[in-house]
């Protein structure tokens, strides 16, 4: 299997894909616990009295997308198994159970999963929804309500869209330092560090840091045209047939960057246009990017004053019974080039040990 994955890496880094990661320590640790029955005995471990929540964005294909490959967290294939396995095993969380766990209203007997899906991609009503719906499960849909319906790409896809589509394959940047990214090395390499200098950066002018890309890259104010975004007639249609929305803001900014004002501003608009649009009372938040930095105690202080219940970072960590702040539910990456074992052998381990092993 690791010899395949292997194979299949080179052909896209041939084919001029966007490269994937090769097979990591973790996946091949992994993929030999999957074959010496590992997983099978971590299946019948007990379980904690914890809450593990799973972190999806998009789902489908990532050499298909003008966006950020990075989004994509499983095939609809990858995410079909997933939940028909867990639902085997685990007992599948709503998010008003999860809720109710958080605030000391209930327990799990079994550790309770989670299914969580950001940003409010077209193609999680697409993939997501219909899989969902089959197994009688629910997800929570955090949705940047500035985005609802939208072809508009995120400031994080607008960079790598410039990145893939540039006329040049060296580009010089003089702000907010000055660098020069060869592109011919590597244009995921130089993604991922454009996208660490908008996150890390509370002082960056951002609409200048993405016009000066746009200058280097020599793409200007290209878009594509399809709509990337669920509108409102799906999110309505999901809503309606058993799936928990929230919010993810209005704007999808870094809320730690804002004032106190625009924080409240950003999570009471999204709340009250997603109230208005659905009917239906709004009480979770995901945190943008959702690091330690990304958030802070301005920001709980305004979910309060929004009348937020409960809200989700997204660095791991564990969600034990009476241990779990409301504001700062804990949250674990689901990718899609991590493999069935791995992620098989994260979720289980995170039901005996409150976190994945690994």
């Amino acid at each position: 299997m690791v010899l395949a994955i292997d194979r299949m890496n080179l052909h896209l880094r041939q084919s001029g894909v966007v490269p994937v990661p090769r097979i990591s320590k973790r996946q091949r640790l992994a993929s030999i616990i999957a074959a010496t029955g590992g997983i099978r005995v971590l299946e019948r471990l007990p379980q904690q009295n914890c809450l593990v929540v799973l972190n999806y964005h998009r789902i489908g294909s990532a050499s298909e997308t003008v966006g950020d490959p990075n989004l994509y967290s499983a095939t609809p294939s990858d995410l079909d198994d997933q939940v028909r396995w867990i639902k085997r095993h685990y007992h599948i969380s709503s998010l008003d159970e999860a809720i109710a766990f958080v605030e000391g209203q209930i327990t799990f007997r079994k550790t309770g999963i989670l299914f969580t899906f950001d940003d409010g991609y077209k193609d999680n009503y697409d993939y997501a929804f219909p899989i969902l719906y089959k197994h009688k499960v629910q997800g929570t849909f955090f949705i940047c309500t500035s985005y609802i319906g939208s072809s508009q790409l995120p400031w994080w896809d607008r960079i790598a869209y410039m990145l893939k589509m540039s006329r040049n394959s060296k580009i010089v940047l003089h702000y907010p330092e000055f660098m020069t990214l060869d592109l011919g090395e590597g244009k995921l390499e130089a993604l991922n560090r454009l996208l660490g200098i908008y996150k890390a950066g509370h002082d960056l002018n951002k609409d200048q840091f993405l016009e000066e890309i746009a200058r280097s890259t020599g793409t200007g104010d290209e878009r594509p045209g399809e709509r990337i975004f669920i509108n409102k007639t799906e999110l309505k249609e999901m809503s309606g047939n058993g799936m928990a929305v929230g919010s993810h803001t209005h704007s999808h900014p870094l809320l730690s960057h804002l004032s106190p004002e625009l924080q409240l501003e950003e999570v009471s608009v999204s709340k009250e246009m997603l109230e208005h649009d659905l009917g239906i009372d709004i009480q979770s938040l995901a945190y943008p990017v959702g690091a330690p930095d990304s958030f802070d105690d301005r920001t709980q202080e305004a979910l309060r004053r929004a009348g937020y219940r409960i809200a989700f970072s997204f660095y791991g960590g564990k969600n034990i019974a009476g241990k779990t702040s409301p504001y700062n539910v804990r949250r674990h990456h689901v990718g899609v080039g991590d493999g069935e074992p791995l992620f098989r052998v994260r979720t289980s381990t995170a039901a005996i040990l409150g976190e994945p092993l690994f």
